[in-house]
């Protein structure tokens, strides 16, 4: 995990509640605060702003149907991800990732081992 002021500078533009939540899980590393930095991440690129932070939507809420994100918003949400916890997601793992459940279980797993 890089430091949070490394990134800031990775995130210009994002709101401070992303900036916020990453700060608190690299304190802590609460689950929940992982989950406030992903799907914040997801939402400031979301054409319309979602009506409920999407942390808080149901595990079974499909990324492609339900939230309307299309391959090329996951991927860019996946370089980031990989980029500030010094992960490597690979292609099939990303296609398999279907719902916010998927990808909260596949994050915590890999940031805990």
């Amino acid at each position: 995990m890089i430091p949070p002021s490394e990134a800031a500078e990775k995130l210009p533009g994002y709101p401070e509640e992303v900036l916020q939540a990453y700060a608190d899980y690299y304190r802590e590393r609460r689950s929940h605060d992982l989950d406030r930095v992903v799907f914040g991440l997801i939402a400031f690129l979301l054409p319309e702003p979602p009506e409920r932070p999407l942390h808080e939507l149901p595990d079974s809420t499909d990324l492609r149907a339900d939230l309307q994100i299309d391959s090329i918003t996951i991927a860019e949400v996946v370089f980031i991800i990989e980029d500030l916890f010094d992960l490597k997601i690979s292609n099939d793992t990303l296609m398999s990732l279907q719902t916010t459940g998927d990808l909260k279980n596949h994050l915590r797993k890999e940031l805990a081992g």
